[in-house]
């Protein structure tokens, strides 16, 4: 591919009526030299002249009300580097529903398969099987499941109510960010009072963190055509926020198990420790959201040394495996953090290119 249309370009297009079978979508000529094969639900089209400055491909009609089109709809045709995107500009009628079936011989096993069933972007759930053990399965998981809900039936059936298309990931991403900041200023509050309270709170928070988690990840399956690579970045940056609430919610449950053990030094040191790698996710989670490539370079230089130094601080308090495993969480974090550091700069970059390298004429239909 040549880099001259390395850029992503947007132009409006809209669908005509000309075949039996399909509904031709216009593109301009120059797009015609970067179209890739790709697997795309189970169709390969071939690339037809329809005009002097136009070529065009077809598109099964039976696609268009799947996404809420019509003839006339007006789609985003957009270039990318080496793949062509069409896009909905919005959706006039409501979203197919999407119903699968679940079967699972125990209880926990059920309640991972409704979680998964729930991520992948179904709107109904059937719990196929024994019905107390269904109600018990779901409600193990429901309240981590914004929008999930029995419903009454000759089966037991979950209902999922979320407006994907209406609901914003980056909100999502600036509440679990909100959460896992409160996450830490728990825990540093314990190391200071040792008041266990304060790790019972955190503990409850990270449920709020994983709804915000199942949200976040359930509406980029469902949107990500939207913008394939932004919902992959976007996805990233939630795996890594719900990955640092993980390692938190372990070293609250290792600090209610070995409290009195601990000792008032050591729980100095952990607080100190705590308190940079809060500053340290914080600055990372930032980075992303405000588009700052310096502070996500700086966060990535920084990696190493902070890890190094979460080891020496805490090598006096190494005595006990408890305290070993306090360390190793405060490192899984920083290296989590500095994957949502990785993909802000990989977003920024990308975006620099793009805007930077763009074909050098317009194409017309």
């Amino acid at each position: 591919m040549d880099d001259e249309y390395r850029g992503r370009r947007r132009l409006i297009r809209r669908f005509s009526g000309k075949l039996s079978t399909a509904f031709i979508l216009a593109i301009p000529r120059i797009y015609s030299s970067v179209i890739r094969c790709r697997t795309m639900l189970s169709t390969v089209r071939r690339i037809i002249k329809i005009g002097e400055r136009s070529v065009g491909i077809t598109i099964p009609k039976e696609w268009l009300p799947v996404l809420g089109l019509n003839i006339g709809s007006n789609v985003e045709v957009s270039l990318g580097p080496g793949f062509i995107t069409v896009k909905p500009l919005n959706v006039m009628q409501p979203k197919a529903l999407l119903t699968v079936k679940l079967r699972a011989k125990d209880i926990a096993t059920m309640s991972r398969m409704i979680i998964a069933g729930y991520i992948e972007g179904f709107d109904s759930l059937i719990v196929e099987g024994d019905r107390g053990s269904a109600r018990k399965a779901f409600y193990n998981v429901a309240m981590r499941l914004p929008g999930a809900i029995a419903m009454n039936g000759k089966q037991f059936t979950i209902k999922i109510s979320v407006d994907e298309l209406n609901t914003s990931v980056d909100e999502v991403i600036a509440s679990m960010k909100t959460t896992v900041e409160t996450m830490f200023e728990l825990l540093m509050e314990y190391f200071s009072s040792s008041d266990p309270s304060n790790l019972e709170q955190l503990l409850k928070l990270d449920d709020d963190l994983d709804r915000l988690h199942f949200l976040g990840i359930r509406t980029i399956k469902r949107t990500a055509f939207r913008s394939p690579q932004d919902a992959l970045d976007k996805m990233l940056v939630i795996k890594s926020l719900e990955h640092i609430g993980d390692c938190l919610d372990r070293v609250s449950s290792t600090l209610l198990r070995i409290q009195s053990k601990i000792s008032g030094e050591c729980k100095a040191v952990f607080r100190e420790v705590f308190a940079q790698v809060s500053s340290y996710v914080s600055k990372a989670i930032n980075s992303y959201i405000e588009g700052n490539i310096d502070m996500a370079i700086r966060i990535l230089m920084e990696r190493e040394n902070m890890s190094q130094r979460i080891f020496s601080s805490t090598s006096k308090c190494m005595q006990a495996p408890e305290s070993m495993a306090l360390a190793h969480e405060a490192t899984v974090s920083i290296y989590e953090a500095a994957e949502i550091a990785e993909v802000a700069t990989a977003k920024l970059v990308r975006y620099s290119e793009e805007k930077s390298i763009s074909p050098s004429q317009e194409g017309k239909s």
